[in-house]
């Protein structure tokens, strides 16, 4: 069990911790393709690594990840209107292009005042189904993601994405823990989505067997390896 410093060290990753900055130096994903599935689509609201973000795809197809709210009165961005390459504030129509660059002020059509405003800004690249997005240095920026499965046509893979109320340890905790399978997930092994038609599945399902005492009361066979673990019913 970490202490509870120890454990904020490595689960916090908001700007500016020592967590955040690492992950801060990848290729994250961020969006199903699907999410935003063409020109001057509905925008996205998400929040990675504690900053809230809007993504959406402009006229022209680009992609951009800027801060959700806008400069002027903090008013969530998602509620704007994206058209012609940009998204359009509905408050006071203050305009936003993909890299956050504010392109219009209504109020202001020739002063030149939209050329001082920008909001944060992150890019983004779609490769294998997937949107991604980097949120650190420029000048630290690694190269396109070359998973397997971002490098095939559309056809030759399946993307799949779940919520987790989790931090990301406790995610990769429960990934990697093959031994709660049979137990937990027993019931959906053969129908989730994570699971059914994965060639690892195989493993888990050849793991474990139902069957049914003499009192009708069902109980579970595990075959682990060359031995077997029997649980036997609960008592009523």
């Amino acid at each position: 069990m970490l202490k509870k410093e120890l454990n904020d060290l490595v689960t916090q990753t908001g700007p500016g911790t020592p967590m955040g900055n690492l992950f801060r130096r990848y290729w994250l994903p961020a969006l199903l393709s699907e999410q935003l599935p063409g020109p001057d689509c509905d925008p996205v609201r998400l929040e990675l690594l504690s900053e809230k973000m809007l993504a959406f795809r402009d006229t022209s197809g680009k992609l951009g990840l800027i801060d959700e709210f806008c400069a002027h009165r903090g008013v969530s961005l998602w509620f704007g209107r994206n058209e012609e390459n940009g998204i359009r504030c509905p408050y006071h129509g203050w305009k936003y292009d993909v890299n956050g660059n504010c392109t219009e002020v209504p109020s202001e059509p020739t002063s030149g005042y939209c050329d001082r405003i920008k909001l944060k800004s992150y890019p983004m690249v779609e490769r294998g189904g997937v949107i991604w997005v980097y949120m650190g240095p420029a000048d630290k920026q690694p190269p396109l993601p070359e998973w397997e499965f971002a490098t095939l046509p559309r056809e030759h893979s399946y993307m799949s994405k779940r919520l987790q109320a989790s931090n990301w340890l406790q995610a990769l905790e429960g990934g990697i823990d093959s031994s709660h399978v049979s137990f937990l997930h027993s019931a959906s092994l053969s129908r989730d989505p994570l699971f059914k038609g994965a060639k690892g599945n195989q493993y888990n399902l050849a793991a474990i067997t139902l069957c049914t005492d003499t009192s009708g009361c069902p109980s579970m066979t595990m075959l682990a390896g060359h031995g077997a673990l029997t649980t036997t019913p609960l008592d009523h």
